[in-house]
């Protein structure tokens, strides 16, 4: 329920003090258990070197193998990130069906943006269990795997995580001497330098430095740059002993000309106010007919600046052979400052009616200022068990969460006049290299967002016997937040405050057919408050609104195959949201909304990965998804048996690396997506095309240390619709080729 109400400033001690009490009275109650089991003490290690296939989950809230979880769940692993040239997080996520891509438009900045399951989860990634802050494009330089967890997830971390959750692991130390050194040089200007080192400094202690200077342009897209320098940093104390100690600090900074790519024609088909010119209206609702390498900004204005930090402490201690405490502190950072431009058709008004398009001109004047610093401090304590009690087995993890998340945001304006507000470019054939006299700068502080979480959490599998295996979580959120929205108004201390207290919950089954196959049911909710990202809309009464709510459930089978070196599953799942946002038809403000929308997804996941032999390896997925908005009011209505928007029916990516010789190997891969739409409105949406792309590998080790490998990806150069927004969209990356050096020693 949504309340407003003053805050509690015992709340977070309320909850420390019970968390202690569980935690202390489960333990001592135990204390007489047999012990069946020894926990391990790195049980969430989710990766090698060379495998595809991962046993276990990243998250240490999933305490069985992925093949007897109640839930689809992927991960990526670094070998196939290596395989595949990955350089990015949503380069990762290109090996995962039924995850599409959204553009930054609006409030939203340019960065990683993804739907899943058709529901956005832009603000559900994670980084080594904890939400990670603010848009950006994030770099895998420094991650050792990428989990995708589908379906509602609030019970494992809190709010948000409708239909799914990305879960990035970290590199750490490890008792191991290694240097890897790689130097990649490729089509569209790209360079790319990494240094991945591990020295073990005692019998126990180790560093670990990953460093990153990289410098590209995107295939395909003129004019489009992004650069980065990165340091993490890994030191490790009592590895292999019953009480460890890491260290993590992580530093970026990018600078990027940014891309809002290409303007849709729109479709006002379903309006009576706006309408389009002649020059373009037979393409109305469609991608314009234009070479997808026209860049609409101007290199002149348009940067991105974004500086990234952040610090872990994460302390372990095995208080007995089945009993494990950890308790992890972070706190971190990102500073963004850019200027991007919008494309948008020029219009004029005839007879109280917008004639978009005249002369197929774009305007030069729709730039989006941002000048914003995100900043995270959390704490996680948990208690991480394996019992016995009456015989019957217990995987237990009892936890507390505290976190406070800050918004801060300032106008950045043209000090000197933007000369470029006036002007316009050809459709066809845009100059993105006007002058520009203008100058911009920071100014006042326009907005401030606090959110505070505070949880509690408890998950418990039971091994009935050797076929029949229950779980089930519990959380429990009280979840702050304000929001100064109007910091330069004429009463700067107004305010949006809101507290939401909810329980999630996830249950699941599983009957192990055999020790290498089982068949599974799971369920779980979420929520998704008005002020999930902080910054509650002041668009009527959203901020007043009780959050969303969302329920799945899905019944799958899980094999290992080939003596277990591949994981073979399928599911079936429903995830329906029974109370959207729809417009309010009776309220006296057109802006306000109520909850009586529904929303529902229905498809099948079909995956497989891992070896079928000593010299095959695969990573392939196929997702169905059947999407459509169940009720809506007022001026929603219209969407009512329409799908919900960046959610195609079909999509696919496959990959196949064969090892010819112990020097030699070749990767062949594909990814398929089908046909999308950027709204739920039919008479106001527009529509992606479906497209088809391939990739493809080859390796060669020349000596035991050094070896070279050739990677082509978007071979036939295909033009296709990658990242959706409302008013444009970012193409796909053209045919990129390029050659990467690598030396281990």
């Amino acid at each position: 329920m949504n309340h407003y109400m003053q805050k509690s400033a015992l709340a977070g001690f309320k909850f420390s003090a019970l968390t202690l009490v569980i935690a202390t009275s489960f333990q001592s109650n135990m204390a007489s258990a047999t012990e069946v089991k020894e926990l391990a003490t790195a049980s969430v290690s989710a990766t090698t070197e060379d495998n595809y296939k991962i046993e276990q989950s990243t998250s240490l809230k999933y305490t069985q193998p992925i093949l007897d979880t109640a839930k689809t769940i992927t991960v990526i692993s670094s070998a196939v990130m290596k395989d595949r040239n990955v350089d990015s997080l949503r380069d990762a996520l290109r090996n995962v069906p039924g995850i599409t891509l959204q553009a930054g438009e609006g409030g939203t900045p340019t960065g990683d943006s993804m739907t899943i399951r058709g529901f956005s989860s832009r603000n559900d990634i994670m980084i080594d269990g904890v939400r990670d802050v603010a848009g950006y494009t994030r770099d895998i330089y420094n991650i050792e795997a990428v989990e995708v967890a589908k379906g509602p997830g609030s019970a494992v971390y809190g709010r948000g995580s409708v239909g799914g959750t990305i879960n990035l692991q970290t590199k750490t130390a490890k008792l191991d001497d290694f240097h890897d050194v790689s130097l990649r040089v490729g089509t569209a200007d790209a360079y790319r330098a990494q240094l991945d080192s591990n020295i073990v400094l005692a019998d126990n202690t180790a560093l670990r430095i990953n460093l990153l200077s990289d410098d590209d342009g995107v295939a395909g897209r003129d004019e489009v740059e992004n650069s980065k320098l990165a340091l993490a940093a890994s030191v490790s104390v009592g590895i292999a002993t019953d009480s460890r100690l890491t260290v993590n600090g992580d530093y970026q900074k990018q600078d990027n000309l940014p891309d809002y790519g290409l303007p849709w024609v729109p479709n006002y088909s379903g309006r009576d106010d706006r309408r389009l010119h002649e020059d373009i209206a037979g393409f109305e609702g469609q991608e314009p007919p234009v070479d997808y390498s026209n860049f609409y900004g101007n290199v002149n204005r348009d940067f991105e600046d974004v500086e990234a930090i952040s610090l872990t402490v994460e302390y372990e201690k095995d208080i007995s052979q089945n009993t494990m405490i950890r308790a992890l502190a972070r706190v971190g950072s990102i500073e963004r400052q850019s200027i991007v431009s919008a494309p948008r058709f020029i219009y004029e008004t005839i007879d109280d009616v917008r004639v978009y398009g005249e002369g197929a001109r774009i305007d030069t004047g729709g730039e989006k200022t941002r000048d914003t610093e995100d900043s995270l401090a959390v704490v996680q304590l948990d208690l991480i068990g394996k019992y016995n009690i009456a015989g019957i087995d217990h995987d237990v993890v009892v936890g507390f969460e505290y976190a406070q998340e800050k918004f801060e945001r300032w106008n950045f304006e043209d000090v000197v006049e933007d000369n470029l507000e006036d002007s316009s470019v050809d459709l066809y054939n845009p100059d993105s290299s006007l002058e520009f006299t203008g100058q911009y700068a920071r100014t006042d502080k326009s907005n401030e967002a606090t959110g505070d979480t505070t949880a509690v959490y408890i998950f418990d599998t039971i091994t009935l016997n050797s076929h029949w295996q229950i779980s089930a979580g519990l959380r429990y959120d009280i979840f702050d937040t304000e929001y100064f929205y109007d910091l330069e108004g004429d009463d700067p201390s107004v305010v949006l405050a809101a507290t939401n207290k909810e329980l999630s919950w996830n249950f699941g089954a599983v009957y192990k057919l055999a020790e290498n196959g089982s068949i599974y049911f799971g369920a779980g909710n979420s929520f998704s408050p008005s002020a999930e990202d902080l910054t509650a809309s002041t668009r009527g009464n959203n901020a007043e609104l009780d959050p969303e709510e969302t329920q799945s459930f899905e019944f799958g089978t899980k094999w290992e195959l080939f003596d277990g070196r591949l994981l073979a599953s399928a599911a079936i799942f429903r995830t329906e949201k029974t109370n959207a946002r729809s417009d309010d038809p009776f309220a006296e403000d057109s802006r306000d909304d109520t909850l009586d929308g529904e929303q529902r997804v229905d498809g099948i996941e079909l995956s497989a990965v891992g070896q079928i032999n000593e010299q095959l390896s695969i990573s392939v997925g196929y997702t169905y998804q059947d999407s459509e908005v169940l009720n809506a009011t007022g001026d929603d209505a219209v969407q009512i048996g329409q799908a919900l928007r960046n959610t195609p029916k079909h999509s696919f990516a496959l990959w196949g690396k064969y090892d010819i010789s112990d020097k030699l190997a070749v990767g062949l891969g594909s990814q398929y997506m089908g046909e999308r739409y950027n709204s739920s409105d039919p008479g106001g949406r527009e529509t992606a095309q479906d497209y088809l792309i391939f990739d493809m590998m080859i390796s060669y080790q020349v000596t035991d240390k050094f070896a070279l490998q050739f990677n082509g990806e978007n071979l036939t150069g295909e033009d296709y619709a990658d990242q959706i927004g409302g008013g444009h969209f970012v193409p796909g990356p053209g045919r990129y080729l390029s050659l990467s050096a690598n030396y281990s020693f």
